[in-house]
């Protein structure tokens, strides 16, 4: 008997991770909202960016990304949320179920994938020479956020460990988005490439999603809420503790574990 859930693993990520027809069909979606967006006098150009584009998305929680540039309008940059109330207004005129969040303008549809539209200020480039924009944050200010250096990243990590780097993103996320989102897509995908950059080839499923909770636990105080922190913690300890089961013999005990991570989608069965 196999002493590792590996295959339970395998299960797991073609439950929750997209098929190429579905992707194509999401972006589609996302190309007809854009298209419609750069009719608005406000937005000077927008993109589809995001984990859709990257393929990093994941089934059922994963929304599409478009980054929406707008003219330098006096008052929006000292209040992002007057930039999201524009776009939304504009949204609405073509669409039934806009709402609107801190961060972004959400459009719900009946079936599949929503589309999530960030407004953004082009904000020239970073030290890397990259595309640097600022985008609506909490505080009705702006952060800043740069995402090709984040796509540069993950194709060379994808280059160098094969898809199963992108599969540690996708159970990563399916964690966050099972547990109330403690860890948003966008800093799921930089903990994954931090960590990843010291491995010179990639880990089982099991040990890559621990050391990507790990990294995140170790990190997440500067840039988490208190309650946000201790979630990713906790996650952290049970993963260790699965691994460890997993080591002892103990493969029943290493699944509950890791069902207790990633929900019911988690075969419960020994291999």
């Amino acid at each position: 008997m196999n002493t590792s859930p590996a295959k339970n693993f395998q299960i797991l990520l073609e439950r929750i991770s997209l098929s190429a027809s579905e992707r194509t069909a999401a972006l589609s979606r996302a190309e007809s909202v854009r298209e419609n967006l750069d009719r608005y006098s406000l937005v000077r150009y927008s993109f589809i960016t995001g984990s859709m584009a990257r393929s990093t998305a994941i089934q059922t929680f994963s929304d599409i990304d478009i980054l929406a540039v707008i003219k330098d309008v006096p008052g929006m940059s000292e209040d992002s949320v007057l930039a999201i109330s524009a776009i939304s207004d504009f949204l609405s005129r073509t669409f039934v179920e806009v709402q609107n969040f801190d961060s972004a303008i959400h459009i719900a549809f009946p079936r599949g994938p929503g589309v999530d539209v960030v407004p953004a200020l082009h904000a020239g480039n970073n030290s890397s020479g990259h595309e640097l924009y600022k985008i609506p944050t909490e505080q009705r200010a702006w952060l800043d956020y740069v995402p090709e250096e984040q796509n540069r990243q993950i194709k060379q990590l994808t280059r160098k460990l094969g898809d199963g780097f992108k599969q540690a993103i996708h159970l990563t996320k399916w964690w966050s988005r099972t547990h109330g989102s403690p860890l948003p897509s966008y800093e799921i995908e930089e903990f994954a490439s931090s960590i990843a950059q010291g491995w010179k080839h990639i880990h089982p499923p099991a040990e890559a999603l621990a050391a990507i909770l790990e990294e995140a636990a170790r990190h997440a105080p500067k840039k988490l809420k208190d309650h946000q922190c201790r979630v990713v913690r906790e996650a952290s300890l049970i993963a260790q503790e699965a691994l460890e089961r997993a080591a002892q013999g103990d493969v029943a005990g290493s699944i509950a574990c890791w069902r207790c991570l990633l929900g019911e989608k988690f075969p419960a069965v020994i291999f």
